[in-house]
């Protein structure tokens, strides 16, 4: 049965009329689509398009052409560009609706090392880091940061790290010190962890706005899980590799950071 008042397909169906939705590859479907104009005349087949594209996901579990261009460079809901900061907190899939300036709350760290999940908007090193703190930081620890790879869709392998001096006078602090600087690949999936260097632990800003998507898993009485807690691990450590049974839910806000690309 085809779309609703819809005219015979001559363009999209002929095209892929011989292919299977498991070897559709996007590049095919990338190249019926690109010489279509957008105009009321072409609705049928844009239709078309987007229906067949849907189909091709929902067998291949991947999702080029809907959530990333085709060259997979372009996740944010800002420009990407080295000179300024990059609000990982605005990305999708997994960010939240609030830019690096707006106002928000602040709360004390937890003892053990707290995760967020990024998708890397492009390739290459990441440079400058800032952490948006509290104002009312005095005298306390350090914060810990370091990136995660991705390991069975939670937090895997440590690939990069750095220490960050909260204490000052204003509430926003950048550091470019990284002991190993992560490399990050566009598409890939990344996890970001902070934790405290020691008891006296530091605040630092939440975003409290509306989230993306959450972790995909809830607890009673049906709150969604915002971060990873790494509930079993070492107070104030950042380990090289994650244990999967250390991990669990938390439901909380996601700290407010940035970096450039180097």
């Amino acid at each position: 049965m085809s779309l609703p008042d819809a005219t015979r397909s001559d363009r999209v169906y002929p095209l892929l009329q011989n292919l299977d939705l498991e070897n559709l590859a996007f590049a095919t479907l990338q190249g019926t689509g690109q010489t279509l104009n957008i105009e009321e005349m072409n609705e049928d087949e844009l239709r078309r398009l987007v229906l067949v594209n849907l189909a091709r996901l929902s067998v291949k579990g991947e999702w080029n052409g809907l959530l990333t261009s085709a060259s997979a460079t372009q996740y944010a809901l800002e420009p990407i560009d080295a000179s300024q900061l990059t609000s990982i907190n605005r990305f999708v899939p997994w960010g939240r609706d609030r830019t690096f300036g707006d106002a928000v709350a602040s709360a004390t760290m937890e003892d053990k090392a707290v995760f967020m999940r990024f998708v890397a908007p492009k390739s290459g090193a990441m440079g400058d880091f800032t952490l948006r703190t509290s104002t009312t930081n005095t005298s306390k620890d350090d914060c810990k940061v370091a990136i995660y790879s991705t390991t069975n869709g939670l937090p895997g392998t440590l690939v990069g790290a750095i220490s960050m001096d909260v204490n000052g006078g204003g509430d926003l602090y950048t550091s470019s010190s990284w002991t190993t600087t992560p490399t990050l690949t566009a598409g890939d999936t990344y996890w970001i962890a902070f934790a405290p260097e020691g008891s006296t632990k530091p605040a630092i800003s939440h975003a409290a706005s509306t989230l993306y998507l959450e972790l995909g898993f809830t607890h009673y009485p049906g709150t969604g899980y915002t971060l990873m807690y790494n509930n079993g691990g070492t107070n104030y450590d950042l380990p090289s590799t994650v244990t999967d049974s250390n991990l669990t839910g938390l439901s909380s806000n996601s700290p407010v950071w940035s970096f450039k690309y180097a």
